[in-house]
């Protein structure tokens, strides 16, 4: 099983804990883990087409939070991103992917820094079933030429 993969599990179980003992703690970490679990999917994909497997973590590390959510941004965005000529399923799917990769980073910023936030089991739910939902979108996604290039965008800074 892949860190990525491990991650997910442990935001499910997290926010699936029984009511009567989960804690705000286990609910804002398992928002948090959620987007970790979706950002190291997406940097992991990415590092995998590398040549030296021993450069890849290396070359996972070089990924900036900032710049994923920038490029995200765009290319959920139809105006900034038309994707001429592309399968249109195939663009739903990774606008899809892009938005909920961006909403998820900004809900982790409420769950990990801002404590006067309440969670409830039901939004951190939320919250894990979209980071499932980009897994899945990507199982169908990962073999495409703009899921493709959409890494490869991840961690180059897009010039403004």
């Amino acid at each position: 099983m892949a860190h990525h993969d491990e991650l997910l599990d442990q935001a499910v179980e997290l926010a699936g804990k029984d009511l009567s003992v989960v804690t705000q703690a286990d609910l804002r970490r398992s928002v948090s883990t959620a987007y970790y679990a979706v950002f190291h999917l997406l940097t992991t994909e990415s590092v995998a087409h590398w040549d030296v497997p021993s450069s890849r973590p290396s070359l996972a590390r070089m990924f900036e939070h900032s710049v994923m959510k920038r490029v995200s941004n765009r290319i959920a965005d139809p105006r900034q991103n038309p994707f001429v000529n592309e399968n249109a399923t195939t663009v739903q799917k990774l606008r899809r992917l892009a938005k909920i990769f961006v909403q998820l980073q900004e809900k982790r910023h409420v769950a990990d820094y801002d404590n006067a936030t309440y969670w409830t089991q039901s939004e951190a739910l939320v919250e894990v079933e979209s980071a499932m939902d980009a897994f899945d979108l990507w199982k169908g996604l990962r073999h495409t030429k703009i899921a493709q290039d959409y890494l490869v965008s991840l961690l180059i800074k897009p010039r403004e």
